[in-house]
Order: structure tokens, then C-alpha cells, then sequence
């Protein structure tokens, strides 16, 4: 029996672009690794992502291993893209009671640096999208008897590295999961934060490179965590084993924020 069992969740930014990792047979981000382990603990699963193609493959992969699951192209900056995504769950499933918003994007840039068009941008993916996403999911949810809801941040909304808009974004991404959970536990609603530290996923490798040498000795535990590490924090949030658990952040990051 799975931690999920009979639950409907919508992974928003539940595709991966680019190259698999060592051992993987398809490209792995926190969204898609999410995704899977959701259907895996008995979830059906809507996966949304900016290019459908990439959504559609998590899908693949999901029905591959016996679950149910179905896609959708999102724009999360788009409010009409993140009702869509919602309407489109309960469509195809009836009802909704989970939420995974993994969608964000880093620019880096100091204040003299960035520009208002930059700063903007990162407020509509890494902010708003949020926003826009839980309200539309509240009130199914709420319809549903209740649920959860966990946003990914990032380390770098406790601990800076002087990259303005994304820190900034990530950080108010904190207290805008603290007052929605406040504001909607009496609907049995469950709120919280996932802060990534340095992950070795497909988009950051498609970004940077492969850096596992070059950053595990700043890590305590020595080593990049990887997107099923992620996953398996966003899926106890989700469960019932984090019933108590709302308007908090849990921090993956083998360490490092300890300085």
C-alpha cells in the first residue's frame, strides 16, 4: 500500500530537458522524479510542463510502471495556462487534492546588473506561477475534503550568494506558502516549502556542467544530492506521515546551509 494511495496530484514543471545521468534512462529533474515517485506511492498523477512533449514522457514513463497518469502543456507565468492545469486534472480525474509547484528559473545579476525586464521575469516564474497555480488548485482541494501543497525554493533563500532576483524570489516564495497555509488550514490544507541545496539534476547540469569534483567539498555530507532525494522530501510532505506538518520548509541539502 502506498503513502498516496487514491490521491490526484498535479506536478507542475514535471518534465526534464536534456541529457540522462550516469545509470538513468531518461533525462531526471526534481519535477519528473517527483512525478514518478508520486504515481509509485499510488498517486494518478497530471504532469504539467512548459513544452508538452516533455510532460508527455513523464506520463510514458508513469503508465510504463502500471500508474495512471496524464499531461499538459503549462505556462505558469500565463494565469489561464495554470487554471488549464487545474481544470485539466479534474477532468481527467475527478477531483484534486495534491500540488507540487517546481517551476523556476535562475538569473543571476546584482542591482546594478539586473534589469527590470529580468527582475520581472523572475517574479512571474519563480513568484507568481506559484501564486496563480494555488488559486485555482485551493478550492478543489478544499472540495476534495482536503490535501497539500508543497513549493520548491532553494537554499539560496536562507543564504546568499548575491543573485538578486532569484534570491529575492525565492525568499518571498516562503512567505507566500506561510500565509497560504495559514490562511486555508481550517479547509485541511497543508502548506509547506521544499529548499533544494546544490542538485545534480538535468537542468543544472545542462546549465553549468557536470561540478560534482568541484562542489562536494563545500557539502558536509561531500557529494550533490540528486532528484529522487528531492522527490522523497516532497512526498512524505504530501503524505500522511506530515499531517502535522504545515506553513514550514524542510531543507535538502546535505548540510550546507550549516556553513
Amino acid at each position: 500500500m502506498g503513502r498516496l494511495d487514491g490521491k490526484i496530484a498535479l506536478i507542475i514543471g514535471g518534465g526534464a530537458d536534456g541529457p540522462p545521468n550516469t545509470g538513468e534512462t531518461l533525462a531526471i529533474g526534481n519535477g519528473r522524479a517527483t512525478a514518478i515517485m508520486c504515481a509509485r506511492e499510488g498517486a494518478a498523477v497530471m504532469v504539467s510542463d512548459l513544452k508538452l512533449a516533455l510532460a508527455e514522457e513523464t506520463a510514458t514513463a508513469i503508465r510504463s510502471e502500471g500508474g495512471r497518469a496524464g499531461a499538459v502543456a503549462c505556462d505558469a507565468s500565463r494565469e489561464e495556462d495554470c487554471r488549464g492545469a487545474v481544470e485539466a486534472t479534474v477532468r481527467e480525474f475527478g477531483a484534486l487534492q495534491l500540488l507540487v509547484n517546481n517551476v523556476g528559473i535562475g538569473i543571476g545579476g546584482n542591482l546594478l546588473k539586473t534589469t527590470t525586464e529580468q527582475f520581472d521575469r523572475m517574479v512571474a516564474v519563480n513568484l507568481r506561477s506559484h501564486f496563480l497555480t494555488m488559486r485555482y488548485a485551493v478550492p478543489e482541494i478544499a472540495k476534495a475534503g482536503g490535501g497539500a501543497i508543497v513549493n520548491v525554493s532553494s537554499m539560496a533563500a536562507l543564504r546568499s550568494n548575491r543573485l538578486i532576483p532569484y534570491e529575492a524570489t525565492k525568499a518571498a516564495l516562503l512567505g507566500l506558502s506561510r500565509s497560504a497555509a495559514a490562511s486555508h488550514a481550517r479547509d485541511k490544507i497543508r502548506v509547506n516549502t521544499i529548499l533544494p541545496g546544490l542538485i545534480n539534476s538535468t537542468m543544472v547540469r545542462r546549465e553549468i556542467g557536470d561540478r560534482e569534483a568541484a562542489v562536494a567539498p563545500r557539502i558536509p555530507l561531500r557529494r550533490q544530492g540528486t532528484p529522487w532525494e528531492i522527490a522523497k522530501a516532497i512526498v512524505f510532505l504530501l503524505s500522511d506521515d506530515a499531517s502535522y506538518i504545515t506553513g514550514t520548509e524542510l531543507i535538502v541539502d546535505g548540510g550546507l546551509s550549516m556553513g
